[in-house]
């Protein structure tokens, strides 16, 4: 006779042998089944359960699996196999796509992550500018501007004005000429 732990699953393991306790006998812990045969190995990815009473071999997914509409990772905790939308498949990364059964790179989401990027440290640094350019901008309304705060608003607004037309580059999102900022020595 063989003995198999059961886990909160069904999947068996084992063999496993059980000490002998004196003037009882051999106890079986209530996660514990004796079969009169010993298993066979199961192939990989599977394993041997209990599923309604009776002993079959179940695709074992159990771990990490990923959403292939997503691929956001979840612990998945059953026997059998995926449901669609899961994949044990790790998702490489954002510019990857769940195509035809596996992860394919996708040049389109490449470029609209670019262009996010891109857009959001643009607008990150509009603004720093405004920062910069409303104090020039009010000396500048109340007639109280010297010649190098005149100049100095200039140049603000200027990259200003390079930082919004960015998108009209020719290699946008992929190469960026970045305007340079006002008063660096870049």
């Amino acid at each position: 006779m063989f003995n198999y732990l059961i886990d909160e699953s069904g999947a068996l393991f084992g063999p496993v042998e059980f000490p002998v306790v004196p003037g009882i006998g051999t106890q079986l812990p209530s996660n514990a089944v004796t079969l009169g045969i010993e298993l066979s190995p199961a192939p990989a990815a599977h394993t041997w359960a209990f599923v309604d009473g009776a002993l079959q071999l179940q695709a074992d997914c159990r771990g990490d699996v990923y959403r292939t509409d997503t691929g956001f990772r979840e612990t998945w905790m059953k026997l059998g196999d995926l449901p669609d939308g899961y994949t044990t498949q790790a998702w490489p990364g954002a510019c990857h796509r769940w195509i035809n059964g596996s992860w394919a790179f996708d040049e389109t989401a490449r470029l609209v992550d670019l262009n996010s990027q891109a857009l959001a440290k643009r607008d990150a640094l509009l603004r720093e500018a405004i920062l910069r350019i409303a104090p020039l901008q009010y000396a500048e309304d109340i007639g109280d501007t010297t010649h190098i705060e005149q100049l100095a608003l200039m140049e603000w607004k200027l990259y200003s004005v390079e930082l919004n037309r960015l998108e009209q580059q020719t290699n946008f999102p992929t190469a960026i000429d970045w305007p340079q900022v006002p008063g660096s020595s870049q």
